[in-house]
């Protein structure tokens, strides 16, 4: 700095000869004048560093004001009201056809009411017997009950039914489906005997199931207490079970233990798909300790309004036990189907009493005039879902299907009587869905008995016959 400031001092000199050589400057005050300047300007730039520092702490001070504003205007507000509490998960609603199912909000848990009213009427025509037949109405099925399932790996049923002004219990089940292909059920349930037997009442195409599956499945078949084990998959099941009765236990001293019996079902279906089907399958079943030793086989004439029953053995006593088996085929083209099944029954006696065979079988045919297929699942047949359902203000009316059985029941055994005893049956039938859940049924059955309780005066020698016609229609109505 010292030589920069002489040699400014030089320069100004040397501009300033004139005046220089009129007062000539010593060396010592020129030095002296350059000390004082270096002294000033060190004092400046200290200066100007002291500004300097100010100005950094006055920005500092200002740039922590927002903050210390935010700071006070936050200790100043009120505290935040606290965060409103998640609403709670509610139970799930869904229409399942006709009616709500209710569904836990985890889906471990659900439920759904079911139920069937079925109101009869028939109308009949004595053609030879004598027997005054009656007409007029029946509650054939009244139903209701639950389904639900349970930790999602466990499906319930308890239905009860009014019927002939008695409450009967159906169905009270529990089912474990947590196995792939696999159910195992404990309680009371239908025994698998057939497959209208197995089949829910509520899609037969006749007011009646054939006459041989109902007069055999009393004897070891309907609902019993037991535990099955089913397998099934899109072409096969496979059901055992173990029974013993019904909900109340059947003992006398002549019977002291319960009925009890096995059972197997087998069906395969290589085609089944919306519009064509191939069914065929087998099972049976052996029960032992039968009340009092007892059977009775019978049947009506594939109608319940009249309590007559066209063919019957009468009560047959020392059985030792019960053995039936069936076989079953179906087959469905597009809106025509073929279905039938053959049942056999045979009684083991106590030594003295010979074995006793009974036999029966049904086949029909039908056609949906509007479109419609004959659907089977697992196994069993299921619902009819019209293309059109009942509705006249947009021209649409259901489902119309006609179909034509011809049913037997078969008891003639010489070894228990010289008579004849065989009933059978032709019928006709016209179907209207109104939806998948509503129906009106008319069946034209022209029936005949040998050897009939329906005569009025029997003759026990050479038999005698009772033939009849009856008018029935049936509506429907399940959920």
């Amino acid at each position: 700095m010292r030589i920069l400031l002489l040699g400014g001092a030089s320069f100004l000199a040397l501009a300033a000869t004139p005046a220089l050589a009129a007062k000539p400057v010593s060396n010592a005050a020129i030095l002296a004048r350059l000390n004082a300047l270096e002294a000033k300007v060190d004092a400046l730039q200290a200066e100007n560093a002291d500004l300097h520092h100010q100005i950094d702490q006055q920005q500092a001070t200002v740039a922590t004001i927002p903050t210390q504003v935010t700071t006070a205007v936050a200790a100043a507000a009120p505290p935040p009201p606290p965060p409103a509490p998640a609403p709670k998960p509610q139970t799930q609603v869904a229409w399942n056809g006709v009616v709500p199912q209710f569904t836990s909000p985890d889906g471990n848990f659900s439920f759904k009411p079911r139920g069937m009213l079925e109101i009869d009427y028939a109308g009949f025509n004595e053609r030879k017997g004598g027997y005054d037949y009656n007409n007029g109405t029946s509650i054939r099925r009244g139903r209701f009950g639950f389904d639900g399932t349970a930790f999602k790996q466990f499906a319930w049923r308890i239905e009860g039914e009014w019927v002939d002004n008695k409450a009967n219990l159906l169905d009270a089940y529990v089912a474990y489906t947590g196995v792939k292909n696999f159910t195992f059920t404990l309680g009371q349930l239908k025994v698998p005997a057939g497959l209208e037997a197995d089949s829910s009442d509520a899609f037969n195409e006749f007011l009646e199931r054939g006459m041989a599956n109902t007069a055999f499945g009393q004897v070891g078949g309907e609902r019993r207490v037991g535990a099955t084990f089913a397998y099934a998959n899109p072409w096969l099941t496979a059901t055992a079970g173990l029974y013993g009765a019904g909900e109340a236990v059947d003992r006398d001293a002549a019977s002291p233990d319960e009925v009890w019996g096995y059972n197997g079902r087998v069906t395969v279906e290589p085609i089944n798909d919306p519009r064509h089907l191939i069914h065929l399958g087998a099972s049976a079943y052996h029960v032992k300790d039968l009340d009092q030793g007892k059977v009775t086989l019978q049947d009506r004439p594939n109608v319940r309004v009249d309590g007559g029953n066209l063919v019957s053995t009468g009560a047959i006593a020392n059985i030792k036990s019960a053995t039936f088996y069936g076989l079953e085929a179906a087959a469905v083209y597009g809106p025509f189907s073929v279905q039938g099944e053959y049942s056999h029954m045979h009684l083991d006696r106590l030594t003295g009493s010979p074995d006793l065979d009974f036999d029966g079988y049904y086949a029909f045919g039908s056609v949906f005039l509007t479109g419609e297929s004959r659907q089977f699942k697992g196994g069993l047949i299921d619902r009819v879902k019209p293309i059109r359902p009942l509705d006249p203000f947009k021209g649409n009316w259901g489902a119309i299907e006609l179909a034509v059985r011809y049913d037997r029941l078969n008891l003639t055994e010489h070894k228990l009587s010289p008579l004849d005893r065989d009933g059978h049956a032709w019928t006709g039938a016209v179907n209207w869905y109104l939806t998948g859940n509503v129906k009106l049924m008319f069946n034209y059955i022209r029936f005949e008995g040998q050897n009939s309780p329906l005569v009025v005066a029997p003759v026990a020698i050479n038999g005698t016959t009772a033939k009849g016609d009856a008018f029935a229609t049936r509506l429907h109505l399940d959920f």
